[in-house]
């Protein structure tokens, strides 16, 4: 059977392993397997390697099939997010293909002589300025003075691409494609918030967060922030002085009444921290977002992640600096929509995001996707 069959993907969580497959081969279509890891695995690199060998094996056991290729959810602290805007004259000349590929061009070759150390996971076309009328679709035959082109790039530190492709190499499986886990999902989740004409994804992770705002359709911001649910689990256990699991278990049901909490005090103190811990998430992560752009858009905020899940099980009110927003929403993401959400997006055509890193064994150019957009 080809291979252009399955599409597998991964999802590296620092608390989870998520793996899926999609094939009508499959039983139901596909195949989802979620692997609960620690902190210690992440930095162990031999016990992670053991894990990632123990998946391949199970999951080539019970698909009856060899792994060749694979695709990688990924989603770090040290995760970066660069804005860029490229300008030039023009001279009334029309816009077509070839301006469009070298200026596209131009801002990857200057992202990857700025950061050398890492590798471009998403290069995403915001918009296009010409002689101030801006256009959120490509510009074709328009003519123009000057044109500005503003892009977004995600990116990963080069170093933990590399040891990721050396050990699915080492087992006869090659990467075809990493993907940032918190753009893929608020991409695909963004469907399900149609009535809103701006949404805000709030993803809650492990040691991170990141903030992905959407005008209709389109991505106008994404940034990253280095606090995320392990930071309010450390909170708790400093104050129970109780060990991790304990901790955590705690706050995923502090409001509970069964929550065995010695004092009511001490109770309402833990509700105190969480709050606080809550609110510097979000405070740090609106801080530089200008909220007069939004005025009189019917607007959402969306949590999800593993760290907001906290908010699923407890009564979190947040304070009255957020009453911009007109409903306030907690999305419990599964391994399945997590998996789901990089095949979706792999199989729809983005009309901002230009493909960079494609299937090696398809020999595909570095502007094809762009070229089948621009030939829309």
């Amino acid at each position: 059977m080809s291979d252009d069959n399955f599409y597998s993907i991964i999802d590296f969580g620092s608390s989870k392993i998520r793996l899926g497959i999609f094939s009508d081969y499959l039983p139901d279509s596909k195949y989802i397997k979620e692997y609960n890891i620690n902190d210690k695995v992440n930095k162990d690199k031999i016990q992670f390697e053991k894990i990632i060998e123990n998946i391949v094996f199970e999951t080539e056991k019970e698909i009856d099939r060899h792994l060749t290729n694979i695709n990688i959810m990924i989603d770090t602290t040290d995760t970066l997010s660069i804005d860029l805007s490229i300008k030039k004259k023009i001279e009334n000349i029309k816009i077509d293909k070839l301006i469009l590929k070298n200026y596209v061009n131009e801002a990857r070759i200057l992202i990857g002589k700025n950061y050398k150390n890492f590798n471009i996971l998403h290069l995403i076309i915001s918009k296009y300025i010409l002689d101030d009328n801006e256009f959120l679709e490509i510009p074709i035959d328009h003519t123009s003075n000057n044109l500005i082109i503003e892009f977004k790039f995600i990116l990963f530190p080069k170093y933990k691409i590399e040891f990721l492709r050396n050990l699915f190499k080492d087992r006869h499986i090659s990467i075809d494609r990493f993907f940032n886990s918190s753009y893929i999902k608020s991409s695909n989740y963004n469907k399900y918030f149609e009535k809103f004409e701006i949404k805000f994804f709030l993803d809650i992770g492990f040691k991170k967060s990141s903030l992905s705002i959407y005008n209709g359709n389109r991505l106008s911001s994404i940034n990253y922030l280095p606090l995320g649910g392990e930071h309010i689990t450390q909170d708790i256990l400093k104050i129970l002085n109780i060990d991790h699991a304990k901790a955590e278990k705690f706050k995923q049901n502090i409001n509970q009444s069964n929550t065995s909490i010695k004092t009511e005090d001490t109770k309402d103190t833990l509700i105190k921290v969480v709050h606080a811990r809550i609110e510097e998430i979000i405070d740090l992560s609106f801080k530089a977002i200008n909220f007069d752009l939004f005025k009189n858009k019917k607007s959402i905020l969306v949590f999800m992640g593993e760290g907001s899940k906290i908010l699923s099980k407890n009564s979190i009110y947040l304070k009255d600096d957020y009453n911009f927003f007109d409903d306030m929403n907690f999305f419990e993401d599964s391994s399945e929509s997590i998996c789901k959400a990089a095949y979706l997006h792999n199989e729809i055509s983005s009309l901002q995001e230009v493909n960079i890193l494609n299937k090696v064994k398809k020999k595909r150019g570095f502007f094809e996707r762009l070229f089948h957009l621009l030939g829309k």
